[in-house]
């Protein structure tokens, strides 16, 4: 028999979750938790085999009581039960170590075969939940294809003389003097390299030129 301790704060979302789970012959829930105070303090009492563990709940949340009820004796699975489809709060559960994350929306046939999967070694995601992480994941190659595609800023062998310069501290009429060229000369490249590197002054842009690693010795 399966053990089970379920925790939410709401009772008719626990009446109805545990009628999902009674229905399999196999289930039994042991007990049940408003809060996450609560769960932990009953997952200590009455150690089982899972717990279902609702997210946001007063007192202590699901993430906040998640690793307490992991690191006890029995080791018990933790499934993550929540009406949110946050990309941070998916990743911040996985990073946590629970076993499992079922969105609210969830039918009952995949509330089962999710707790079935959790116990048999699987983590287990319900569809919706796995929809963000494979949208969040092509999203995700899609920003580093672009950054990719962007050409690299490059610079002239004279406005990297004058961009090392400007670092230096030298002033326009110094610049002129060390590369024998006009003043008018610099301010030209000054402003040219301003609109290359989409900066507004000298600070902004040797912060640029430092971050894109655009200097060559």
């Amino acid at each position: 028999m399966l053990k089970i301790l379920l925790a939410d704060d709401h009772q008719l979302v626990r009446n109805g979750i545990k009628m999902f789970l009674e229905s399999e012959k196999d289930f039994e829930v042991i007990g049940e938790a408003k809060n996450g105070l609560e769960a932990i303090e009953k997952n200590n009492e009455l150690k089982p085999d899972l717990v279902l563990l609702d997210i946001s709940m007063p007192d202590k949340n699901g993430l906040e009581a998640a690793p307490e009820i992991l690191s006890t004796a029995h080791d018990p699975k933790i499934v993550m039960l929540s009406m949110y489809l946050d990309e941070q709060y998916i990743n911040t559960c996985m990073e946590s170590g629970v076993h499992g994350y079922i969105h609210k929306g969830a039918d009952k046939e995949e509330l089962i075969n999710g707790v079935k999967k959790v116990m048999e070694g699987v983590s287990f995601y319900s569809k919706d939940v796995r929809d963000v992480m494979v949208n969040n994941y092509i999203s995700s190659l899609k920003k580093k294809k672009q950054q990719l595609a962007q050409p690299k800023i490059s610079l002239t062998k004279r406005e990297l003389e004058i961009v090392k310069l400007i670092m230096k501290g030298y002033t326009s009429n110094q610049i002129a003097e060390e590369l024998f060229i006009s003043n008018r000369t610099v301010d030209t490249h000054r402003a040219n390299l301003m609109q290359k590197l989409e900066v507004k002054n000298s600070i902004e842009l040797i912060n640029k030129v430092t971050e894109e690693n655009l200097l060559v010795d």
